[in-house]
């Protein structure tokens, strides 16, 4: 497995346009601000996004994420700790 940027790669294509979150608010399921989507990671050779990742550095799978009007919503399950990665704000 290949995890990249999306940024990184030139020739990956969304299915859909609104499935980019980057930059979109992202709130608990009660609707608390936890930060910005700032990147999307994407296994390259699965051609798949994996996850996101907030201007804080936490990882979060996409399997946890709801996209809805504008909003990154997250399951709170996955905000108790459990399978959270922080990436250093160098490599974003």
């Amino acid at each position: 497995m290949v995890i990249k940027r999306l940024l990184e790669l030139d020739n990956y294509q969304l299915s859909h346009n609104d499935q980019d979150c980057r930059g979109w608010h992202c709130v608990n399921a009660s609707g608390i601000e936890i930060g910005t989507v700032q990147e999307m990671l994407v296994d390259d050779e699965r051609e798949r996004v994996t996850a996101v990742v907030l201007d804080s550095g936490v990882q979060i799978p996409v399997g946890e994420i709801t996209l809805l009007d504008g909003l990154a919503v997250v399951a709170d399950s996955h905000l108790s700790g459990a399978g959270s990665t922080m990436i250093p704000r160098s490599m974003l």
